[in-house]
């Protein structure tokens, strides 16, 4: 029973311990966000796959993809991160 109390003891007085040791307050910075662009690109054939247009919203190039792919084209989106 006293080996209990005792032990009871140090891990309470350990918890406490570690609790303040914490700092109060967190540094952190913003979250790193990335520039991002979507190229929405056409298969012509023979000439390969071409670009039809560059866009900053997926839905923009997902509404030209759409519009394309009704016409009977095969269509990409492909996304890229510009470094700044």
């Amino acid at each position: 029973m006293i080996r209990k109390l005792i032990l009871s003891a140090v891990m309470a007085t350990a918890t406490v311990a570690g609790v303040t040791s914490m700092p109060a307050t967190a540094e952190a910075n913003p979250p790193a966000l990335f520039p991002r662009r979507f190229e929405v690109m056409v298969y012509r054939g023979p000439q390969g796959w071409q670009s039809h247009g560059t866009y900053k919203l997926h839905a923009q190039a997902e509404l030209v993809a759409i519009r394309l792919r009704h016409a009977g084209n095969r269509v990409e989106i492909r996304e890229f991160f510009s470094e700044k």
